[in-house]
């Protein structure tokens, strides 16, 4: 058989390049770490690894968006962690207070501790996470949640929106917690009214709440509301005030008529409203105040306020407040004899003319029902009056006069009557005693809420250690897929590198080969 010079040559050369290329590739391969360094080099593989590294892809973004959600979590828990030690120390103020027997000074400091205690908790309600967002605030995450009216009461302007992340295959987290779910809905057990729009004049009021319990009573349905009328001798400013209730039959009236200056607190039933200074109101402006959209709910905020007021409820002893208009003097009230004494409210009533009487009272009952008569009537001199009962003793003169009022019997008109209230002191016990078991249910929300945040980062780190078990098995089955085998790879070139030189030496030879060196 003949074999062509050209032939053998083109052969030769073509065995060259196929053993370059071996050897190019296993270096490739060796560089590289991978065998499948082009898609022409195994479709099918090509196409899985192309899968796999997605998987590893979204694998990556899931385990950020944990670790996102981990730290908000964290933050959030560390929050709500200040804000109970915060109560925890309000109760202890509040419990310290309700001792009789503080006096001004004391019960000053605590109420200083108390405004500092109520900065540091709005703080807190009121704090952004790194990405300068409130915590607090739901869906409205660049509005503060917790802002101050012109009274000094804080509002929620948040929503009720949960913001959640996406941290495993259709399963969300929730990473922010709205204030309304565990600052604004504390349990009370006693109502707070809400005014429902401002007066004719523009005055405004306050929100209404109970700052004498055993007198609370809420108003009578259907229409739920308490309306307070402004009057005045000399117009426009108001100079008196009363209370009705709306969906009484006559004579509707519940407190009052009582003098009135410009920010004079405005007390009612047991519920408490402050007035602006500044803009107060005139003669004949009337504001309906309605039970809030959730009236056996408070929020944490306003208990601050309330303790902050409570303090300033001091004295030891009995009160009176009489009808506008009175000309009546009444002293004394202190209480002399402890032992001969029962803590209560009484009226003081002139049945007849020349004829006193003291009947105690229970305010929580519009009218007020009367429950004995420590003092039937006896003799009254306008000039001076003496009068011993419960072991106190009060000094009565001036003439009575002749009103139209709550009537303690069925009559609708009777002769003028004098509150005479318990003495402050133990009024604070009562409101301080009420603030304490709402301040408890305000450590309960935080107490669930703090479990609902524990049980969500155990989701997380349940989710997280899931997704790097799927990471590493995807990785293994990728690297089985793509990687070389280190030992076959090293062996493949220097089997590569020996075939190529054996290659070009046998070339070389063969080319100095002339069939003229035989003849």
């Amino acid at each position: 058989m003949r074999i062509g010079t050209a032939n053998f040559y083109q052969r030769s050369l073509v065995n060259l390049q196929t053993r370059q290329s071996n050897l190019d590739r296993a270096q490739e391969e060796l560089s590289s770490g991978k065998k499948v360094i082009r898609p022409s080099d195994d479709p099918v593989a090509s196409n899985s690894i192309i899968k796999l590294k997605k998987e590893l892809e979204v694998s990556n973004r899931y385990i950020d968006a944990q670790s996102t959600a981990t730290r908000y979590n964290r933050e959030m828990e560390t929050s709500l962690d200040s804000m109970n030690n915060i109560l925890l120390r309000v109760q202890e103020i509040l419990t310290g207070a309700i001792n009789g027997s503080l006096d001004e000074n004391a019960l000053k400091a605590y109420q200083q501790e108390l405004g500092s205690r109520l900065e540091e908790y709005e703080g807190i309600a009121n704090q952004k996470n790194a990405n300068g967002d409130y915590m607090f605030s739901g869906y409205q995450t660049r509005t503060q949640p917790f802002q101050q009216d012109e009274f000094g009461y804080f509002e929620y302007f948040g929503d009720s929106g949960q913001r959640e992340v996406l941290i495993a295959p259709s399963f969300e987290v929730a990473v922010a917690e709205p204030g309304n779910q565990f600052v604004t809905n504390v349990a009370s057990k006693y109502s707070h009214f809400r005014p429902a729009a401002a007066a004719a004049s523009g005055a405004k009021v306050s929100l209404g709440f109970v700052k004498d319990p055993t007198e609370f009573k809420a108003p009578t349905a259907p229409a739920n509301t308490y309306q307070i009328q402004f009057t005045g001798a000399v117009p426009p400013l108001a100079d008196t005030w009363q209370v009705i209730d709306v969906s009484m039959a006559a004579p509707n009236v519940v407190s009052g008529p009582y003098n009135y200056a410009a920010g004079d607190d405005i007390n009612f039933q047991g519920v408490s409203v402050k007035t602006n200074l500044n803009i107060p109101p005139q003669a004949g402006d009337t504001i309906d105040m309605q039970p809030d959209v959730k009236p056996n709910e408070t929020s944490t905020l306003w208990l601050f306020k309330q303790a902050m007021d409570a303090m300033s409820i001091t004295g030891n002893s009995y009160t009176t407040q009489a009808i506008q208009g009175s000309t009546l003097a009444i002293t004394g009230g202190d209480i002399n004899f402890p032992d001969e004494h029962k803590l209560a409210d009484f009226e003081i009533v002139f049945p007849a003319a020349g004829l006193v009487e003291i009947r105690e009272v229970n305010r929580a009952t519009a009218p007020p029902t009367v429950l004995s008569t420590p003092v039937p009537a006896q003799a009254y001199n306008p000039a001076g009056t003496k009068i011993e009962f419960n072991g106190m003793e009060l000094n009565l003169s001036g003439t009575p006069g002749n009103q139209t009022t709550i009537p303690a019997a069925p009559a609708p008109n009777y002769p003028e009557s004098i509150q005479l209230d318990k003495p402050e002191s133990s009024r604070r016990v009562e409101v301080l005693g009420t603030l304490l078991q709402e301040i408890s249910s305000a450590q309960t929300n935080i107490d669930n809420t703090r479990s609902q945040i524990g049980a969500r980062m155990n989701s997380i780190d349940n989710e997280e250690q899931a997704q790097l078990l799927f990471k590493e098995t995807t990785k293994v089955t990728l690297a089985e897929i793509e990687e070389i085998d280190v030992y076959e790879a090293v062996t493949n070139l220097e089997n590569s590198r020996v075939g190529l030189q054996a290659a070009q030496q046998a070339f070389s030879r063969v080319q100095n080969l002339s069939l003229f060196d035989y003849i």
